[in-house]
């Protein structure tokens, strides 16, 4: 009986590792070389249903970034014999150049032959022009003092292709500032006998270290088609997915000049300008009375935040309440103006010229490379007595030869009576004027509420007709397996569940609704898009896709990601 068991024992054993060796496993590449950021699709099939498995692709992480992973499988019954293959279809970025091995990959205990890999240098600066997409940076100056601002600029070339869900990084500088200088540029220019579109985006740079500043890489990420042959499926440029990144720059920081007085804020600027204005304008003030001075520092090629306070100022004779002063800042043709306001109530405390003194600040001139200094001149402000004088101890203790109860004078009887009567007469005004404004206000406000619930009610009313459109033109896609039609329907669906136009591409779905069936039934539908004539058989089914939006519409919405900065290359 034992020996039956160990018999059974090892007769099952040898037709498990039979079966274990019975699977197959391939691996292969759409090509053989590329480019330095260029992506390459590795495709893995197994002679089985994965039923859920899935092979280690762990080793690939070393010289590859895996882009996306999209599976598949398919199952045939010919002449009474089933079969059935499973696969999955990697894009892969390589990390570095030269030759670059694929490791064998695991599926249970079988493995993939090794593959190899050819990834050679890009073209350099001096022939970008043969590239169909490449990036340049450059920067004003390549030595500057710290906090001097540098002006950085990235240009983005295209040639003929199209570009579809694009990713733009800016740099990510280390111990520097960075702010962008108004919107991107779009123009045309031609570089060995090739026209490129081209996108210009600038930025003020501000170094907080001295030493030397590394402006890593820019990058932009891509999935490109050629225009000029996009209903062409055999070319092996369409819809792959790349990656450029912009030259590395190293800029030399100077520390501050031993020059620059010690005891003065650094302020390293293009220019330096003050002003002031009056309100009144009259260079005349009587005691009491206030007079707003309006102080305005500005400087060009320098942050608000290192802007000067203005010195605290006092003056025998009046009294100054500054307010909280107000930056400003805006871009021009060489970089950030930033500005400062403060205003300043002055009140005159006696009669008499009251010189109010001169205001000095020192800064460096980046482009004579000199300390100047810039002065708002002094200002001469002529008092009069005529205001209301305040009530002294003196004159308000009757003297000892004065009557216990005198007898007013006429003028005090006629005087008193009739200032007091005014200011009665004015807060009944006064009272008035609040009410009558009050109820203008209400009535206002009343009028305007009922048009303003009717228009909340037409624009709900208008997107629903929109989704409901949306979702129609969805349904008769994906009856028709019409992918093409699909992917426009999708979209709109989100942009009017959402409420949101900015939503302009799969990817922006995807990422921002974070549920993993649509992001698979979206990543299948791309790769129909753009799969090449050979890589499927398969024609697209729509019949998933519908139910799986459907459900999404009720999921929650993912945390938001960074803007981007770009406008679409390739809009819907």
């Amino acid at each position: 009986m034992v020996k039956l068991y160990h018999i059974g024992s090892l007769i099952l054993c040898l037709l498990l590792s039979f079966a274990v060796q019975a699977v197959e496993i391939s691996a292969r590449l759409d090509t053989n070389e590329v480019s330095v950021g260029d992506s390459v699709k590795l495709t893995v099939t197994v002679d089985e249903q994965s039923s859920g498995k899935e092979p280690d692709f762990s080793p690939l992480n070393q010289h590859f970034e895996i882009l996306s992973t999209v599976q598949s499988s398919t199952s045939n019954i010919i002449n009474g014999r089933y079969s059935a293959t499973s696969s999955w279809i990697l894009t892969l970025l390589p990390k570095q150049k030269g030759y670059v091995a694929i490791p064998p990959i695991q599926y249970n205990n079988v493995f993939s032959k090794p593959l190899k890999l050819h990834v050679v240098k890009r073209a350099s600066s001096t022939t970008q022009a043969e590239d169909f997409l490449f990036l340049d940076a450059s920067v004003d100056k390549k030595e500057v003092f710290v906090q001097e601002q540098l002006i950085y600029t990235l240009r983005i070339f295209r040639a003929d292709i199209d570009i579809f869900d694009h990713t733009y990084n800016p740099p990510d500088i280390k111990n520097g500032v960075m702010e962008q200088l108004g919107e991107q540029r779009n123009y045309q220019t031609t570089i060995g006998g090739r026209i490129y579109n081209v996108i210009e985006l600038q930025y003020a740079v501000f170094p907080q270290k001295s030493g030397k500043l590394d402006i890593p890489s820019a990058e932009f990420i891509g999935t490109v088609f050629r225009s000029r042959s996009r209903t062409y499926n055999f070319d092996p440029l369409n819809g792959r997915q790349v990656r450029r990144a912009a030259p590395e720059l190293q800029i030399n920081v100077k520390p501050k000049p031993a020059s620059y007085p010690a005891d003065q804020p650094w302020l390293p600027a293009r220019s330096l300008q003050l002003e002031d204005t009056w309100s009144p304008d009259t260079g005349t003030a009587n005691i009491g009375d206030p007079i707003t001075r309006t102080i305005k520092i500005t400087a060009e090629g320098l942050l608000t935040t290192i802007l000067p306070s203005l010195p605290e100022t006092r003056i025998k004779g009046v009294k100054i309440y500054p307010e909280q002063p107000e930056n400003s800042s805006t871009s021009g043709a060489k970089g950030i103006i930033s500005s400062r306001t403060v205003s300043q109530a002055i009140i005159a405390t006696q009669a008499g010229e009251v010189e109010l003194p001169a205001i000095d600040i020192t800064w460096w001139d980046v482009d004579q490379q000199e300390v100047k200094v810039t002065t708002l001149p002094a200002h001469t402000l002529t008092v009069s007595g005529s205001g209301m004088q305040s009530q002294t101890d003196s004159n308000a203790t009757p003297s000892l030869n004065t009557p216990a109860n005198p007898k007013p004078t006429p003028t005090a009887a006629a005087t008193t009576p009739g200032i007091s009567s005014t200011w009665q007469w004015l807060a009944i005004t006064f009272f008035l004027l609040w009410i009558v404004t009050g109820s203008v206000l209400l009535w206002l406000f009343l009028k305007r509420k009922k048009p303003e619930n009717t228009q909340l009610e037409t624009n709900s009313n208008n997107n629903e007709t929109s989704l409901k459109a949306a979702k129609e033109e969805l349904e008769k896609a994906c009856q028709e397996n019409h992918a093409h039609k699909a992917r426009n329907a999708v979209i709109q669906v989100f942009r009017q569940h959402w409420e949101d136009s900015s939503v302009r591409n799969l990817q922006h779905i995807s990422q921002r609704l974070a549920y993993e069936p649509l992001t698979l039934a979206l990543d299948e539908l791309d790769q129909h898009l753009y799969r090449r004539d050979g890589d499927s058989d398969a024609a697209w089914n729509g019949s998933t896709l519908l139910s799986i939006v459907e459900d999404s519409l009720n999921q929650p919405q993912a945390a938001p990601t960074t803007k981007e900065p770009l406008a679409p290359l390739y809009p819907v």
